[in-house]
């Protein structure tokens, strides 16, 4: 999948399942997305596999967070008309051409 295709699926799934029905705010959109990555976290620190399936057929563990912080970025990037592709290779093009650690920073 691309990220174009990761961006149309999101919001076309989230769409189908009720979040688009109201405007969604930036700050909104930020906290949900860190939500995903808190549950990540979280996960973690339960010491659970980094990629498993409980009993119910669910997606758990760090991999199913990630995956999920993915997709509500897609989906808020197709809300806003923001090319995530295009996004992701102009920052990575941008990076490259930073010094290591960023000069210095330790994390």
């Amino acid at each position: 999948m691309t990220l174009q295709e990761l961006q149309q699926r999101s919001y076309e799934q989230a769409k189908k399942s009720g979040w688009c029905d109201r405007p969604v705010e930036i700050p909104e959109q930020v906290a949900l997305i860190h939500s995903e990555a808190s549950e990540a976290l979280e996960a973690f620190r339960n010491n659970e596999p980094l990629c498993w399936t409980d009993a119910q057929g669910k997606p758990q563990g760090v991999g199913s967070e990630y995956a999920d912080a993915l997709i509500r970025i897609g989906h808020y990037c197709e809300l806003l008309g923001i090319d995530l592709n295009a996004e992701v290779e102009r920052k990575m093009a941008y990076n490259a051409l930073r010094s290591f650690r960023h000069g210095g920073k330790a994390i």
